[in-house]
């Protein structure tokens, strides 16, 4: 939903941020901030008018709201509550009450409350689904009230700062502060507020849309229920295309997974003429997903060789020939940053522009290699002009990071704004399945049914990713097939390129 026609605001003067230290500006001919601050000090995380005015425009566009009437919406940011009216023939009022100064001082003190709440109407469809609300970081509920509740014909008030709970559920806003990390540097499931509330495997803000269009079915009673379609973004991240050859990942693929044909062939691919396994897998694995309906996208690399990077060459023969076997197909091709990149925008704009010098100057999104992801980094990707990132997923769990399953232009709580850039969340990578979590091919099909159900709910987009290089596992092979065959075959797809503009706004 857009906010375009809101005038911009400068922040309360009463809130004062911290700064810390970041690399210089990368473009200061677009005046782009490079630096970020922090978003937490002694009371807690600070919220703008600005940033409440995005979290309403984002509930609102999850209840299907759209745009144009969205920007008739007086809203009115107090000290202590957000008053929205709407116009409609008559005007009709929306109460959200801000957090209490001292819940924020708990939220400094790393103190992550967590509501629960039911629906106004107990007896609705979407209630069989959805039993109750999950409202993080806004306090906590005697019992299970209703979310939202109506005081008389023309007013409905809610019973938290929900606002609130979406800003920094939505941005991210616990995986800024100071946290212990794993070995690569990544915010781990285990330490969030999802997971630890046992929450992670819903898109609660995505449901909060739901309980915002009930509020407005209070007010409005034949405001129309907004039709939700399950669509899927299937990727394919290519780490590996078998050049330059390696001795050592050739043995341990050999042993773990032996084939005498792709053994013979990775051998052969010592010669420049001859395609390597892991290159063709590529090919493969487009086809497999064609062939079931879905349109990947294929993010490609441009990082020097190192620990965590295969390092090959974009401009070699073999893998232009196969760049050009996908472009002839129409497949979205995409950038995946090396593992060095993150908190590293300079290392960052230099393999994206070695990737565009590949694949052209067009619109590019992608994901970071690893899933190494950090709330700055949707600064560096912007400032680098991507249209898209698909990083923000655990690496260890599937389910919902950032609690929705909805593409949106996340919250830069460093430059008050919302970003021009598009995050579409990332809820499945085939290693979280089989290898972080050990699940059985059974166990595979059943997570992802029981996501792609919570998606289909709230009319969400299913991402996938699966690396070309895991279609030589067959245990990853046939789980992705089965995937293919039972869970995804047939569903429409999700489009950024062609998404609407309410859709994107």
């Amino acid at each position: 939903m857009s906010t375009a026609n809101v005038p911009p605001l400068q922040p309360r003067a009463s809130v004062t941020n911290t700064p810390v230290s970041h690399p210089p500006p990368l473009n200061t001919a677009a005046k782009r901030v490079e630096t970020s601050q922090r978003i937490h000090s002694d009371i807690g995380p600070s919220v703008t008018r600005q940033a409440r005015l995005y979290a309403i425009a984002e509930l609102a566009r999850r209840a299907g709201v759209p745009a144009d009437f969205f920007r008739t919406w007086k809203i009115s940011v107090g000290a202590d509550s957000t008053v929205v009216e709407i116009p409609n023939g008559t005007r009709k009022q929306i109460h959200f009450p801000h957090v209490s100064s001292k819940l924020l001082s708990d939220l400094a003190q790393r103190t992550f409350p967590v509501a629960r709440a039911s629906w106004m109407d107990s007896s609705a469809n979407a209630a069989k689904s959805i039993p109750e609300f999950v409202i993080p970081f806004v306090g906590t509920l005697e019992g299970c009230p209703p979310l939202f509740r109506r005081i008389d014909h023309d007013t409905v008030s809610c019973s938290v700062d929900l606002p609130f709970s979406t800003l920094l559920t939505l941005s991210r806003w616990e995986e800024s502060l100071e946290t212990p990390r794993d070995e690569h540097g990544r915010f781990v499931a285990e330490h969030s507020i999802a997971a630890q509330a046992k929450f992670l495997d819903r898109p609660i803000v995505d449901e909060y849309g739901l309980a915002f269009e009930e509020a407005l079915r209070a007010l409005f009673p034949s405001w129309p229920r907004s039709p939700r379609v399950l669509r899927i973004k299937v990727s394919h991240d290519v780490d590996h295309v078998g050049s330059p050859f390696n001795w050592k990942r050739f043995v341990r693929r050999t042993v773990e997974n032996w084939s005498a044909r792709s053994s013979y062939r990775d051998l052969l691919s010592w010669f420049p003429d001859v395609e390597p396994t892991e290159l063709t897998a590529v090919k493969d694995i487009v086809l497999l997903s064609t062939r079931h309906g879905a349109s990947p996208a294929v993010y490609w690399k441009a990082s020097p060789p190192g620990p965590r990077d295969s390092g090959y060459d974009l401009r070699e023969l073999r893998v232009r020939r196969v760049i050009d076997w996908l472009r002839n197909r129409d497949v979205e091709l995409g950038v995946h940053p090396g593992y060095a990149t993150l908190l590293c925008p300079e290392k960052l704009r230099r393999e994206v522009n070695s990737v565009r010098e590949v694949l052209g100057s067009g619109s590019l999104g992608g994901r970071q290699h690893y899933l190494r992801w950090r709330p700055d980094s949707w600064i560096h990707w912007e400032n680098c002009g991507l249209s898209y990132d698909s990083s923000v997923g655990f690496a260890e769990e599937i389910g919902f990071r950032a609690g929705t399953c909805i593409p949106y232009r996340p919250w830069l709580f460093a430059l008050n704004r919302r970003a021009e850039l598009l995050e579409i969340p990332l809820l499945v990578m085939d290693r979280t399945l089989l290898g972080y979590m050990k699940l059985s091919p059974g166990e595979c099909l059943d997570a992802v049914k029981t996501l792609m159900n919570r998606c289909r709910t709230v009319g969400g987009v299913f991402t996938l990713l699966w690396h070309n290089d895991a279609l030589l596992d067959t245990s990853y092979r046939e789980v992705y097939l089965t995937l293919l065959l039972n869970a995804l075959d047939g569903l429409p797809n999700y489009d950024w390129r062609t998404a609407s503009a309410t859709e994107l706004a």
